[in-house]
């Protein structure tokens, strides 16, 4: 499916260039946001659903994106907190990066930049722990991102398990 030019649309970029951003119109274009030079939403074709692939790799200390969307005063699963009580709206880029207990990116809140955790290779999907990001989930889940450090169950920073959690964590202990 093609997304048409109110979905992702096409501005100038330093040097002349033109690139295509992720973000739609109400975000205005920013230098270091991400595009579709560098990143593509694909089916991870398992229990992840849609994520975020590389284009091209990424070293450590190399900015891999700056975030932007609509500040909220709520958590949803396409928000990313940024402060006790506000949450930065991101359903175009930051919504497709998939957790892992072991992530190879982090977020900045007070920048609202993307860094990697370690080197990233094109083809790598992008992911974060949501449990650095968020004091509480909007929905806590199981957890399939394969890390030797999996916790099995993801939920926020500042909350245990609920008790869905709880009784699948009694299920799956010798994971």
């Amino acid at each position: 499916m093609n997304m048409s030019d109110t979905d992702r649309p096409i501005h100038e970029a330093p040097r002349g260039k033109w690139l295509e951003s992720f973000y739609p119109e109400i975000v205005p274009p920013e230098e270091g946001h991400p595009t579709i030079a560098n990143f593509e939403v694909v089916n991870t074709k398992d229990e992840r659903g849609k994520g975020l692939r590389t284009k091209r790799a990424f070293r450590k200390g190399e900015r891999v994106a700056r975030l932007s969307g609509v500040l909220v005063n709520r958590s949803s699963l396409d928000t990313i907190q940024i402060s006790p009580a506000l949450h930065l709206h991101d359903p175009w880029f930051s919504r497709m990066l998939l957790h892992s207990c072991e992530p190879n990116l982090v977020i900045d809140t007070t920048t609202m930049e993307a860094w990697p955790a370690r080197d990233i290779e094109a083809g790598d999907y992008l992911s974060i722990d949501y449990a650095a990001t968020e004091d509480v989930l909007g929905r806590q889940f199981a957890c399939h991102c394969g890390s030797a450090r999996c916790r099995g169950w993801v939920t926020g920073r500042r909350e245990g398990p609920n008790e869905e959690g709880r009784a699948w964590l009694a299920r799956n202990a010798t994971r």
